[in-house]
């Protein structure tokens, strides 16, 4: 897929996404990521009921409220359709709209910033799992690199808003939460019981451990 991978971008403005949006004459531009995003996560659950193999264009259309036609406007093939939030187009705009959400507790808390990128990112591996189940559908070599690239998303988007929070994390650490919260996002994705609350939890709790670590470093090596 062609826009899929790119994680470094993830976190940028979405200028240029706009910059490539279209519009009639007269009318404001179409915001055309944020029209894939609904379009994709009204046919979410359909995706998940009858699966890759199962869904039709024509299904998937009616369960947006398109024309056949419409659909395939924003969506040229099923397959863009169903592993939409794996690619960087999905990712990039969401952790932009995330930061943009939550820029005043940058300066003011950023403690509860990072908290709610985390639990942004427990969101949105709850909306991509019917795309994680499409590419298991799709064969081993597909979920293998839709795998990399859905949780590269939701922990870059982690690593830029703990990167705030230094000097109490350095880089080591912040790349060893990384991992952990990697290992809670995997079993997300197999797991499709696991609710959004419990995702966050589970990634919330390994930010209070290695926040308690490190809070209590200095008393250690007195």
């Amino acid at each position: 897929m062609g826009d899929r991978g790119g994680g470094g971008q993830l976190c940028r403005g979405s200028l240029e996404e706009l910059a490539m949006s279209f519009g009639k004459p007269g009318r404001p531009p179409e915001d055309r990521t944020l029209r894939r995003r609904q379009i994709y996560l009204a046919v979410a659950p359909l995706i998940e009921q009858v699966g890759y193999r199962g869904l039709s264009m024509k299904a998937a259309a009616r369960a947006a409220h398109l024309s056949i036609g419409g659909l395939y406007h924003y969506f040229p093939t099923k397959r863009d359709l169903v592993l939409y939030p794996l690619t960087t187009d999905f990712g990039s705009r969401y952790c932009a709209d995330l930061s943009a959400r939550y820029a005043p507790l940058l300066h003011t808390d950023p403690e509860q910033y990072a908290r709610m990128k985390i639990r942004g990112t427990a969101r949105v591996v709850v909306a991509a799992r019917p795309a994680f189940q499409a590419a298991v559908e799709m064969g081993l070599d597909e979920y293998r690199s839709s795998v990399e690239t859905g949780l590269a998303h939701g922990l870059r988007a982690f690593e830029d808003a703990v990167g705030h929070l230094r000097p109490t994390f350095d880089a080591a650490t912040i790349r060893a939460m990384s991992r952990s919260m990697r290992r809670v996002l995997m079993a997300a994705v197999l797991d499709r019981t696991t609710a959004e609350a419990e995702i966050a939890a589970d990634l919330e709790m390994v930010f209070d451990s290695h926040l308690e670590r490190v809070s209590a470093a200095p008393a250690i090596s007195r």
